[in-house]
């Protein structure tokens, strides 16, 4: 190995390189440390392992944060439950419907009573129910008795109270 390292100029390079450390290593003068190192290298430590203690204004701001999102929340909340009311009466949702079945027809927009002029192609029957969870609407020309609002009218009988969740759809 002796006679590598003689012949090697890069080995040798290296391990005198790695004498030199030793002996600065060795040399106590070389290291002398300034007075209160110890106490202020164990602190710079623990900060930077645990991280500073939040001050009152992180703390502060957090809470701001935090309240500004709760009241946003709240908004959307209350907002969701005010609807505007429709304006025209043939949009309002249906507020009675009828017990019969009534007749839809397949890429329509309405249900129909049975034999309305207004009603054009094939169609099928299904309870009213059913029809405004599929998404269709009373017809306004067949249907208006589901769409008027007075209680007890004579020309009213046959038909039962919408139920608001099949209205709201």
């Amino acid at each position: 190995m002796e006679e590598h390292v003689a012949q090697c100029r890069h080995c040798r390079a290296v391990l005198e390189g790695a004498g030199n450390v030793v002996a600065l290593y060795g040399d106590e003068s070389m290291f002398v440390v300034p007075a209160g190192f110890h106490s202020r290298l164990r602190l710079r430590l623990a900060n930077q392992v645990e991280g500073q203690r939040g001050s009152w204004r992180g703390w502060l701001v957090s809470l701001a944060a935090a309240g500004a999102l709760a009241a946003v929340f709240l908004f959307a909340v209350v907002h969701d439950r005010f609807v505007p009311e429709p304006r025209a009466e043939m949009s309002q949702p249906a507020r009675r419907m009828p017990l019969q079945l009534v007749a839809v027809v397949d890429g329509g927009k309405t249900f129909h009573a049975p034999g309305c002029p207004y009603m054009h192609g094939k169609y099928r029957m299904v309870t009213p129910d059913e029809a405004i969870r599929e998404g269709y609407t009373p017809c306004s020309r067949c249907m208006s008795e589901a769409l008027r609002a007075g209680n007890g009218d004579p020309d009213s009988e046959g038909l039962e109270v919408a139920s608001s969740a099949a209205a709201a759809k």
